[in-house]
């Protein structure tokens, strides 16, 4: 079907209703089912719902470009993580149905597909949470828009905030004015939650390993390791590392055979100690909270800021993002 096949001599069109008083029932059923923080949830009531009428005054442009440039980052973070807690469900509904020597010895049935079906899923789930985080830093950029030089609206990643956590906090003098009270607790936040030690050190940096890959390169990029527990079950282990291809420890007839210690020395060395879907549900949770407790400052920030005059800097931003290009169809 084309555009040019269609009615388009229309005078009225159908939408939901722009003004809003109470919150929408995606937002109540996502909330009751616990599938999004419950301070992405109170910022959404913070902000009138997005309602057409109650963009607040810094983000009060004629246009009503930011406040709706907010309304679909917020929006799209509620869907995010809606999508996150579907695909975790689908890494573990694939759990033991896939091949296993155990399975073949007992001749019982498995699904060839499961495991290409797990890593799909796992691949989809690593995106999903990359974009919450990104969502969360285009948040931080409208609310914080200067603060950090390299967060800019319209293009913000949250790598800019782990840069930030990294550096320590300055005030700029003895007084601290609410935005800058606001941007300390934010870095704090961000410092206690990126900066981990013991076994969960550079939990972050390698979550930003899988997600870099696994979006550019496709699953094959880490080639997992099943484990038994000894009662037929396998469990699925993703490495710690990259580039890591088993091939390469491998050796030909006559070759010199390469030496690299036990399998045990080897495995707990180069690959996490979680199996696929333990470390599926402990990310989405550690996301969960990191977000929640950055959504408790904006809350505050929001409320503190609303009386602020129109971020001009931030509109000009976002304007010096627009992006539009000549493709209408393909022909076939």
């Amino acid at each position: 079907m084309k555009l040019d096949q269609l009615n388009l001599d229309v005078t009225h069109g159908v939408c939901r209703s722009p003004v809003r008083t109470e919150p929408e029932w995606e937002w109540v059923a996502a909330r009751d089912a616990m599938v999004i923080p419950e301070q992405l949830y109170r910022f959404y009531c913070r902000a009138n719902y997005f309602s057409f009428d109650r963009a607040p005054q810094f983000l009060n442009d004629p246009e009503r470009f930011l406040f709706s440039f907010l309304a679909g980052v917020i929006v799209g973070m509620r869907e995010s993580f809606e999508e996150a807690h579907e695909l975790l469900a689908q890494i573990g509904n694939e759990q033991g149905k896939g091949f296993s020597p155990i399975k073949k010895l007992r001749g019982e049935d498995f699904d060839r597909k499961a495991d290409i079906r797990q890593r799909r899923a796992f691949r989809y789930l690593i995106v999903s949470l990359s974009s919450i985080l990104d969502q969360f830093a285009e948040t931080v950029s409208l609310l914080f828009h200067g603060d950090i030089k390299t967060l800019t609206v319209g293009r913000a990643m949250f790598s800019s905030l782990r840069q930030l956590a990294q550096s320590p906090y300055s005030p700029s003098g003895p007084v601290v004015s609410p935005k800058e009270a606001r941007f300390e607790e934010l870095h704090a936040v961000l410092v206690q939650e990126l900066d981990a030690t013991g076994n969960e050190s550079d939990w972050f940096e390698l979550f930003s390993l899988y997600r870099n890959k696994l979006a550019h390169l496709g699953s094959p990029m880490f080639q997992h390791m099943l484990f038994s527990d000894g009662k037929g079950e396998f469990y699925a282990f993703a490495p710690n590392r990259w580039p890591l291809f088993h091939q390469t420890m491998l050796s030909r007839a006559g070759e010199h055979e390469k030496d690299s210690g036990s399998l045990e020395e080897y495995v707990r060395e180069n690959y996490i100690h979680q199996d696929l879907v333990e470390y599926s549900r402990s990310l989405l949770a550690r996301v969960t909270r990191l977000i929640n407790r950055g959504f408790e400052v904006l809350c505050t920030a929001y409320d503190d800021f609303s009386g602020f005059q129109l971020n001009e800097r931030a509109l000009r931003s976002l304007n010096e993002k627009k992006e539009q290009y000549g493709f209408r169809a393909f022909s076939k």
